[in-house]
């Protein structure tokens, strides 16, 4: 696929309102050329082509238009899927070193084409972030331009996020950061989700700072005003009732906006407890597995929301309210004696 063919691809993917400014952003066709396309009366299709032709004049190559996707990208980030990885150091210790976007963009090539050869790869800078992009290719295959990674690195911090990235490519992609950014290994987080931004802000901490006060408050100190009704669901009729849940709610998720996140994953582990001696599956020694998945365009803000609807009862547990400090939203719950690193044990 040359320039030309994978230009009206990425065109296709733009909205009406996009052209102006996605173009001009990419500095590629000049000031002239843009004005003597009309952005309003064009059909879409019409418009793609008169783009395409002119690029073509101008001779753009496929790194060229592999530049404009990636400034569609940035502008939408939502559109892929992004997992959270995190960095170490075999020490522990986080050095503060200065950043060189050229010599980074040089070592990352450098070693990621050691590893693999048949590749693409577009890096470019993008306000506080790095983006990467690359294209796999086969042993006889030149790389799928339409199933690229992404990868978009944060200098001077230990984080980077990937979306897009197979599983059997994953390991030569960890080893070209660690060694580009002078860290010793990469480790995957159990945070994902499709708005990369709040990813970030919950990964840096960046998130209301009341979060991190007020979800640690025991239960009972929170709900001391209104013991005599824990057992009670919430009625939005009784204005009270309503204002108690709502500051209760206020006290565990904070005040201002929550990150964005789409899903939030429990995966259950437990064993069987017969707490009347019943007997009843006392012979069974695997544990029961079960998993809870909560989704909605805002996780957070809709938990937020369920006690002053009177769909839940106050104070939301913190197994929920403590998710951005904890920094994931994919959780495995398992008893004390089988916890592992990833679990919250009962």
């Amino acid at each position: 696929m040359d320039g030309s063919e994978y230009m009206v691809k990425v065109l296709s993917r733009f909205r009406m309102v996009d052209f102006p400014n996605l173009l001009k952003s990419w500095d590629i066709l000049s000031e002239r050329q843009l004005q003597s396309v009309d952005f309003t009366k064009n059909t879409r299709k019409d418009l793609i082509l008169q783009l395409a032709a002119l690029c073509k004049k101008n001779g753009v190559t496929l790194t060229q238009v592999v530049d404009l996707e990636i400034i569609y990208n940035c502008r939408y980030p939502q559109k892929r899927r992004w997992g959270t990885y995190q960095m170490f150091n075999s020490n522990g210790v986080e050095e503060a070193t200065l950043f060189d976007f050229e010599v980074f963009r040089k070592k990352f090539k450098k070693n990621l084409k050691m590893l693999i050869r048949n590749i693409m790869v577009n890096i470019v800078e993008h306000g506080d972030a790095v983006w990467i992009r690359i294209a796999w290719g086969k042993r006889h295959s030149p790389p799928n331009q339409q199933r690229a990674s992404f990868a978009v690195y944060y200098p001077q911090t230990p984080y980077v996020f990937m979306a897009n990235l197979a599983a059997q490519f994953r390991m030569y992609v960890s080893q070209a950061l660690v060694v580009a950014t002078e860290h010793d290994m990469l480790k995957e987080l159990d945070l994902r989700g499709h708005c990369l931004y709040s990813l970030r802000d919950i990964a840096f901490k960046r998130f209301n700072p009341a979060l991190s006060v007020h979800h640690r408050k025991p239960l009972q100190q929170l709900n001391s005003s209104q013991d005599s009704a824990q057992d009670e669901r919430i009625s939005v009729e009784h204005l009270r009732e309503k204002e108690e849940a709502k500051r209760l709610t206020t006290a565990a998720f904070g005040e201002g906006s929550l990150p964005t996140l789409e899903v939030v994953h429990y995966r259950l582990q437990t064993a069987f407890r017969d707490e009347r001696n019943t007997e009843i599956l006392s012979d069974r020694n695997k544990p029961f597995r079960c998993v809870a998945k909560f989704s909605s365009p805002n996780v957070l803000e809709s938990l937020r929301a369920l006690p002053e609807l009177g769909i839940a009862d106050v104070p939301i547990s913190t197994m929920f309210s403590s998710i951005p400090e904890k920094g994931k939203n994919y959780f495995k719950i398992t008893d004390k004696r089988t916890a592992g690193h990833n679990s919250s044990a009962p």
